[in-house]
């Protein structure tokens, strides 16, 4: 007690500006601590990781050669996690139309010993348009959905699970095409790159405080290619090559207006995951 008179009376010693100062960092840390304190008392019955990539499927031209290659990344450092390259011969071989995404994965694990239903995720990013769509693994069935209507949080994406049976993980990712404007986020204004969870809610609970843990970005990765049961393609895409007949003529205009993403760094092992 003596130490709370003791704390009010330097607080008001202060001037107008530190005790705004003052009562706007308690305020934060708070807000801040409030879902770490509940969940003592209240364990989550969900958990959440999430990690950040860009994914490249592109060609390069060099003298007779194609190089036909898909690329996956650590957004948040640009290492480079899986380069998959085929070289053909050029104006021989069609390939997909080159074209870049920003992936948002979650990790979400069901913690508990019983089904959850409905669990829906209200989810914010500056990587998120309403372009984006979603994937899962096989283990569950999820869908999106873009809400700009929302008068909380416009531009949030719902994510919603209608099942997720008793101590099931799996991966559910967010992808949205790199446009002009998404390249100034990453590469010019080089945006600090987050993601928040603004509600979880289900059948079996009300609306829940969550915090996102930051997953180091190969162990989803390896936790993905275990759930897809040996499928080691990535975001769905695989090589896929068309090669001409003798009897075709040669594709002649193969530099199309793409613009390959900036060259990937070439991390020390073990470390290209880390944020």
């Amino acid at each position: 007690m003596m130490l709370l008179k003791a704390w009010w009376r330097w607080f008001k010693r202060q001037s107008r500006l530190n005790k705004i100062v003052i009562v706007g960092f308690l305020s934060s840390l708070v807000l801040f601590l409030i879902p770490v304190v509940v969940s003592w008392f209240k364990p989550t019955p969900i958990h959440v990781g999430v990690a950040f990539y860009t994914y490249e499927r592109a060609f390069i031209l060099a003298g007779d050669r194609k190089t036909y290659f898909y690329e996956n990344r650590n957004l948040v450092s640009d290492c480079r996690l899986r380069l998959i390259e085929q070289t053909l011969p050029k104006g021989r071989a069609k390939t997909p139309d080159p074209q870049s995404w920003v992936v948002i994965k979650f990790l979400i694990e069901n913690v508990s010993d019983h089904r959850l239903t409905n669990l829906r995720l209200d989810i914010k990013s500056p990587l998120l348009r309403p372009t984006t769509t979603l994937f899962t693994t096989a283990n569950v069935e999820a869908t999106g959905m873009w809400d700009t209507a929302a008068a909380d949080a416009p531009g949030k994406y719902t994510m919603t699970i209608p099942v997720i049976e008793p101590t099931v993980s799996a991966v559910v990712s967010l992808k949205t095409p790199i446009d002009a404007t998404m390249r100034q986020i990453i590469y010019v204004d080089h945006s600090r790159m987050t993601v928040q969870v603004l509600h979880l809610l289900a059948d079996q609970f009300g609306t829940f405080p969550l915090k996102v843990a930051r997953l180091n970005a190969m162990k989803i990765l390896n936790r993905e290619s275990v759930l897809r049961i040996g499928d080691e393609t990535f975001a769905d895409e695989k090589m896929d090559v068309t090669m001409l007949r003798a009897d075709e003529p040669a594709v002649k205009d193969e530099a199309v207006s793409y613009q390959l993403l900036s060259a990937a760094h070439v991390c020390p092992e073990g470390t290209a995951g880390d944020w």
